[in-house]
């Protein structure tokens, strides 16, 4: 790997004090630095003592401090001004969405904000406590924008590093790199706990789900022939993700357990002769609105429409299981009462018949159980539309995303055109065998070769029944040397993918179907 030859600078942007997050960002920008790379930090100011500590515990001592860069009285009134013609625009939600200032899209960052801390599903920019929740944000956002240009300029980076790169603190500043020809590395956690998920942020990627697969990728391990190795590998990886091994997938299982297709019949009240559809649903008010297009104005509407096709098709049985993270997240943010999709259906539908089943977040059964149990499954972008046609089942998508258009799924154009499928589920045929083959590459991909394997140091997450401590998650280091980190190879991994030009990264193949 080539040695920067002209002080390049990497920016990592770490704008919180969350113990766990400083600490992956510290281990990967010693990664680089050990490589004889130039790390920054920015972070918000000289006063932000916990990420001076830690961030020196890796050898890591030159930061960039947001307060050192305070908006203008010309910036304030021109944020004031923009944010005023904004306001007075149509207010609906896809207009929101659209929303754009100075090379930053501004829209998903005010929606997502105002919906995760409203708890509620995606919010109605129209009404009227939401408008003032977008009015109260609209100017410090457009002046963050303004500031992450201005910022990056001096700065001048040759990439960025961030965990984070979406909502109103982070968006700004991963847009304004991109646009100064600084690519960004977003670093994710998997379902996993010994691994990461790496993806380059550039102009054409910047919004690509960081988890996805890329086409070209797809295609390339696609070439390889599909043996029992790589069979047993995703038989494995499933069994992982839905076993309990790993806590960060675990907590979306809570003591479930397998049942059989009769079980599940018999359990639901279901009739036996009629083929079963699952209605996978989004976390409602978790907005995610940066990875795709929608067919519907947002996540509720999307989930209304499709229960209310459920219920005028009866010639299947329906569950709509309500996604698990409802459970936990619910928990750590404090947050009880009424769940939006119960709210939803008894304020815009009414009492389900008896062929549509509600499958609450702490249901005992397990979502592995249903890929096999079931016959189809439907969602917008879930992780669920990747693994259901490895089992040969057909997926509806109600919106693009990281795995949409590749051959597994089907997809609608147009709203009307998903809501007829959904009337004719009962008549559409198994996925092809070309289909099951390339959703079993793209999983395949995805959880074996995608995540970046952690030898050095290890995640440590503790189960806090309610609201969050400050090591509830914590990174724990394994090495006592640079000898050690060599020989691991882990790190040397990550740098040389990071100040290389591949969008994805990529482990290898190795004899037992598992990536080094």
């Amino acid at each position: 790997m080539a040695k920067p030859s002209d002080g390049g600078t990497t920016l990592v942007l770490s704008l919180s004090d969350n113990v766990y997050q400083l600490k992956l960002e510290a281990m990967l920008g010693a990664a680089l630095r050990l490589e004889g790379w130039r790390v920054r930090i920015l972070t918000d100011s000289p006063a932000n003592n916990r990420a001076h500590r830690y961030f020196a515990a890796f050898g890591l001592r030159e930061f960039v401090y947001l307060d050192d860069f305070p908006a203008t009285a010309e910036e304030r009134t021109f944020c004031t001004a923009a944010a005023r013609s904004l306001m007075s625009s149509a207010l609906s939600f896809q207009a929101v969405t659209e929303w754009s200032f100075e090379g930053s899209w501004i829209g998903p960052q005010v929606l997502s904000t105002v919906s995760r801390q409203a708890h509620e599903g995606a919010p109605d920019p129209a009404d009227p406590d939401t408008k003032l929740a977008i009015a109260a944000l609209l100017p410090e956002l457009l002046q963050r924008v303004v500031v992450a240009r201005r910022l990056v300029q001096q700065v001048n980076p040759v990439r960025g590093m961030a965990i984070e790169a979406n909502y109103a603190t982070y968006g700004p500043f991963v847009d304004q790199l991109v646009a100064h020809g600084a690519p960004v590395i977003q670093v994710t956690q998997p379902w996993r706990d010994d691994a990461l998920t790496l993806r380059r942020l550039t102009a054409e990627t910047r919004r690509m789900h960081p988890s996805s697969v890329a086409l070209g990728t797809l295609d390339d391990v696609a070439k390889h022939p599909w043996t029992d190795v790589e069979q047993r590998a995703l038989d494995k990886m499933f069994t992982d993700r839905y076993s309990g091994k790993w806590y960060l997938q675990a907590r979306n299982q809570p003591e479930t357990r397998a049942v059989s297709r009769a079980d599940l019949i018999d359990r639901l009240a279901l009739a036996p002769e009629k083929k079963i559809a699952v209605v996978f649903s989004h976390v409602l008010w978790d907005a995610n609105l940066f990875y795709g297009d929608d067919l519907f104005e947002d996540y509720g509407d999307w989930f209304v429409e499709t229960v209310r096709a459920a219920v005028a098709n009866t010639a299947l049985s329906w569950l709509i299981k309500m996604h698990p993270v409802n459970l936990w997240k619910r928990a750590r943010d404090g947050v009880a009462g009424e769940y939006s999709e119960v709210r939803l259906i008894r304020e815009r539908i009414g009492d389900l018949p008896s062929h549509v089943r509600l499958v609450e977040p702490d249901s005992d059964i397990n979502t592995l159980s249903l890929f096999s149990d079931a016959d189809f499954g439907i969602t917008v972008r879930g992780t669920t539309g990747m693994e259901m046609p490895c089992f040969g089942k057909p997926t509806l998508t109600a919106g693009t995303g990281r795995y949409s258009g590749l051959g597994f799924t089907i997809d609608s154009e147009t709203r009307k055109d998903y809501l007829a499928r959904l009337a004719g589920l009962h008549q559409i045929e198994p996925l092809s065998d070309n289909g099951v083959a390339r959703a079993k590459w793209h999983a395949y991909a995805a959880f074996n070769l995608r995540p970046w394997r952690m030898k050095s140091f290890r995640s440590k997450f503790t189960d806090a029944k309610n609201g969050a401590g400050a090591l509830d998650h914590d990174l724990v280091c394994l090495i006592d040397s640079k000898s050690a980190a060599d020989t691991n190879g882990d790190l040397s991994r990550f740098a040389s993918w990071a100040t290389g030009h591949a969008i994805d990264y990529l482990e290898s193949f190795s004899e037992d179907g598992q990536s080094r």
